[in-house]
C-alpha cells in the first residue's frame, strides 16, 4: 500500500510505503516502530527484533531510528552491518526465532519512495491481523527511545549457507555462455556474487549504490530490462537474470534476448523442483497467475490452490500446509518446503541449476514446457475509470452482465477470489481487479496466442465500462448455452 498523506499509515500487500519527506518521515517511522513494539510485546515471548535496510536514500538512517525505538522498548536489537534484501532478513528472523523483523525498503517502487516491511517470526510477511493491530495501536502511547545499536550483524552469512544448500548442482561450465546478473542497484548482486560457483563466467550489472537507480525503477519487468537484454545479446550470454530493489522478485531474459513472463518462469521452477529435485507438495499461486502451474500440478497429482493477490496470502498457507512452490504475477516465487517467503536470488540459482542439469538453453526449456503443457501468452492492461469503485458492488455488476452475454468461448468457471476471473473452456482466461485506492481496473489475460489474449482484453474492456444494470440482479450461478457455470468465491 502506497500512502502519500503526511500521517496516514496503512499496510498493504507487503508493508507500508510513502514518498520520502512527505509521508515517509522519521516521525512516522517512530510511530510505526512504537506501535509494532506495543503489539509484539503482547503476542510474542521473544524479545529479539532484527532490523535491515536496503540501498535507498536514507534507508540506514530510517532503520537506525526504528532500532532506537525497539531498544527503548526493552527489545534486544540486532542491526544489519550492510544493506540487504528482504529475504535475507526474513530468513534470519525465522532461524533466530526473533519476535519480528523490521525491513526498511520500498522494494520495486520509484526512488522517491521508501517503506517499512514487517517480517513475522515464521519468516514471511506479517499477516493482516498483525498489521491491523499495529495500525490500531498508532499514537496510543508515548514513543520510547534507546541508543543506536553499536553492534552490527552480518545477516548474509546464514542466507549464503541456505542458498548453497538448496541449489548445489550448478555447473556454469555446462552453459553456452556467461551469466549476466542485473542487481538493479539493489543488494541482490552482492549476495549472488557470494553464492554463485566460480566455475564459469558471471557478469554483474548495476551493482553500485545509486539512490536514483540509474533512472530506472528497480522492478524486474520487461520495460526496465532493456540494458540487460542488450548485454545478453552483445556478450552472447546463456541467460540474463534481474532481481528487484530488495531482491525478492526475479526477471529472466533468455539467450535470444527475450523476456520470460512470470507465467513462464513459475512453471519452469515447478518442473525443476518436481522432476529434478524430486520434491512434492501443494502448488499455490495468486489469482493473477496462469494455467501452466495448474496443469503441471494436475499432471503430477499435486494439490493446487489460487489465493488473493499478495504473497502474504501464500506465506500464510506455507505456515500451515506442505507447500512446494508459491508464486505471484509480479515475479515473486518461494519454495514453501524450505522457507515461507519470496527469494529472487534463490530462484535465480534454481534456474541455473535447471540449465546445468539439463544442459539446455532457456529457450529450449520453454519449448519443451509448451510442448508438454501448452503455449502461454500473457498480457496486462489497466483500464481507467471515472472514479474508484466498491469492489463487492462492482463484482456483482460484472456477474450480472456475464449472464447477459459473453462473446468469447463458452465459460468453464468464474473465480471470485480477488476480482472476477473468467476461465473459458479452452482454459484461456481474463482477470479484472478493481483497485481499492485508484480509479482503475487491473486486467490480466492469458491464452495460447496473442489474438486470443487481445480478444479477452477487449471483452474485459467492454464489461468494465458497462453501466450498472437496472434493476440489479443477484447471480448465484451463470448460465451459458444451457449449462451452469461454476462460481468459486473467495476463500
Amino acid at each position: 500500500m502506497i500512502n502519500n498523506g503526511n500521517n496516514t499509515i496503512k499496510f498493504g500487500t507487503d508493508g507500508w510505503r510513502a514518498v520520502i519527506a512527505e509521508g515517509f518521515t522519521m516521525h512516522n517511522v517512530r510511530r510505526v516502530a512504537q506501535a509494532a513494539c506495543d503489539v509484539i510485546r503482547k503476542t510474542s515471548k521473544s524479545r529479539l527484533i532484527l532490523i535491515g535496510y536496503d540501498r535507498r536514500f536514507s534507508s540506514q538512517l530510517f532503520a537506525e531510528m526504528a532500532a532506537r525505538v525497539a531498544s527503548g522498548n526493552g527489545f534486544k536489537v540486532e542491526f544489519s552491518a550492510a544493506p540487504i534484501g528482504s529475504p535475507t532478513l526474513a530468513l534470519n528472523v525465522k532461524e533466530r526465532k526473533a519476535a519480528m523483523g523490521f525491513m526498511i525498503t520500498a522494494s520495486h517502487n520509484p526512488p522517491h519512495f521508501n517503506g517499512f516491511k514487517l517480517k513475522g517470526p515464521h519468516g514471511g510477511s506479517a499477516d493482516e491481523t498483525l498489521t491491523t493491530s499495529i495500525e490500531d495501536r498508532l499514537d496510543m502511547g508515548d514513543i520510547r527511545f534507546g541508543e543506536v545499536p553499536t553492534t552490527k550483524k552480518d545477516f548474509s552469512i546464514a542466507h549464503v549457507a541456505f542458498l548453497k544448500k538448496q541449489a548445489h548442482n550448478i555447473r556454469l561450465s555446462h552453459l553456452s555462455g556467461p551469466v549476466i546478473f542485473d542487481a538493479m542497484h539493489g543488494p541482490g548482486g552482492d549476495l549472488f556474487a557470494k553464492v554463485v560457483p566460480k566455475n564459469g563466467s558471471v557478469i554483474i550489472l548495476h551493482n553500485e549504490i545509486d539512490p536514483l537507480f540509474g533512472g530506472v525503477n528497480p522492478e524486474p519487468i520487461e520495460v526496465n530490462l532493456s540494458d540487460l537484454k542488450k548485454n545478453v545479446i552483445q556478450k552472447k550470454a546463456a541467460v540474463g537474470i534481474a532481481v528487484d530493489g530488495d531482491a525478492d522478485r526475479i526477471g529472466l531474459i533468455d539467450e535470444k534476448g527475450r523476456f520470460l513472463p512470470p507465467h513462464t518462469v513459475m512453471p519452469l521452477l515447478l518442473l525443476h523442483l518436481i522432476e529434478n529435485k524430486k520434491l512434492r507438495g501443494k502448488v499455490i499461486q495468486t489469482v493473477s497467475m496462469g494455467y501452466l502451474p495448474e496443469r503441471i500440478a494436475r499432471h503430477h497429482n499435486l494439490p493446487f490452490e489460487e489465493v488473493a493477490v499478495g504473497f502474504k496470502h501464500i506465506s500464510q498457507k506455507m505456515m500451515r500446509e506442505k507447500v512446494l512452490l508459491g508464486g505471484e504475477e509480479s515475479g515473486g516465487f518461494g519454495v514453501g518446503l524450505w522457507f515461507p517467503e519470496r527469494d529472487g536470488v534463490l530462484c535465480a540459482l534454481l534456474i541455473l541449476e535447471l540449465m546445468s542439469l539439463t544442459k539446455k538453453s532457456l529457450s529450449e526449456l520453454v519449448t519443451d514446457l509448451e510442448k508438454r503443457f501448452g503455449a502461454s501468452t500473457f498480457k496486462r492492461v489497466d483500464f481507467a475509470l471515472s472514479h474508484p469503485v466498491d469492489k463487492n458492488a462492482w463484482t456483482e455488476n460484472i456477474k450480472t452482465h456475464l449472464m447477459n452475454g459473453w462473446t468469447g468461448l463458452p465459460i468453464k468457471e468464474v473465480r471470485l477470489i480477488d476480482g472476477v476471473k473468467i476461465i473459458q473452456q479452452d482454459e484461456a482466461w481474463v482477470l479484472m481487479r478493481p483497485s481499492g485506492t485508484e480509479p482503475l481496473v487491473r486486467t490480466y489475460a492469458e491464452g495460447p496466442k496473442i489474438d486470443i489474449v487481445n480478444h479477452l482484453l477487449k471483452e474485459a474492456d467492454r464489461l468494465v465500462h458497462l453501466p450498472p444494470p437496472r434493476p440489479p440482479a443477484e447471480a448465484k450461478s451463470l448460465k451459458r448455452r444451457g449449462r451452469k457455470v461454476k462460481i468459486r468465491a473467495s476463500r
